[in-house]
């Protein structure tokens, strides 16, 4: 059964349209973030009693929040008890400028967007708690290639986050240094975080993966699977799954 219910406007600046999927709630959502209206997506189980974890899915390049990693592997996650949530990225899925390979063709503007993805994160995490049974103790991340690149910055900043998962990343480019004054990595202390690499990956080299990992100073976990960088099959799901399941349940 499908029903779809009115978009709603909020005091605090969220909209949001909900459908109902059989055992699982989708609600699509909108806010505003800078000049910037950010279309979001939840699903979570119908009928929840009390607080739930929440799990931020994030999409690799060129992707959306309609990607499989986010709209399966998040209903999917919601029927074993999880908010799982997923942003389309800056110049991505239904943002006003869409255009996903500028991110790559304009260096000069990484930090820029590592900044802006990461205060879009910290606001969402502001305003779905008001809305949506979230516990805010237990939150996770979830992301696999620039979904992980933005993803340090973004987990980094936002200090809210008890746990990530970064698949398909290293140092470097988006992702940012894994040292020094200016690095992310270094400022994850906080969060257990898990870091999956492809042994085949042609666009991130092992050195990069490895040195991301050298960089972090808190509980960490490196897993790396046979295949390229664009195989992101369910042996690296699982590995994702597995850790927030891990660290959320605690």
């Amino acid at each position: 059964m499908v029903r779809v219910e009115e978009v709603s406007g909020m005091d605090d600046g969220l909209r949001v349209r909900e459908t109902l999927v059989g055992d699982v709630r989708e609600v699509n959502f909108w806010f505003g973030c800078g000049d910037e209206l950010v279309p979001g997506v939840a699903f979570l189980p119908v009928g929840s009693d009390g607080l739930l974890p929440l799990v931020q899915i994030q999409h690799p390049g060129m992707g959306s929040k309609e990607d499989y990693w986010v709209s399966e592997v998040g209903m999917r996650w919601a029927r074993r008890g999880w908010v799982c949530v997923g942003l389309d990225a800056p110049l991505h899925g239904e943002r006003e400028t869409h255009d996903p390979m500028a991110l790559f063709r304009e260096p000069s503007r990484f930090e820029a967007i590592r900044a802006q993805f990461a205060a879009e994160v910290t606001r969402m995490l502001e305003l779905l708690p008001g809305v949506l049974p979230v516990d805010v103790g237990r939150m996770g991340y979830v992301g696999y290639s620039l979904g992980s690149m933005l993803g340090v910055a973004a987990v980094a900043r936002s200090g809210r986050f008890k746990a990530a998962a970064f698949c398909l990343v290293g140092e470097g480019g988006l992702a940012g240094p894994a040292a020094g004054p200016d690095s992310d990595v270094g400022k994850l202390g906080g969060v257990a975080v898990r870091v999956v690499g492809k042994t085949g990956d042609e666009l991130i080299p092992r050195e990069r993966t490895e040195a991301l990992f050298a960089g972090l100073p808190g509980v960490r976990d490196l897993q790396w699977l046979p295949g390229g960088h664009f195989e992101i099959g369910p042996d690296v799901v699982r590995l994702a799954e597995e850790w927030m399941a891990e660290w959320l349940s605690r």
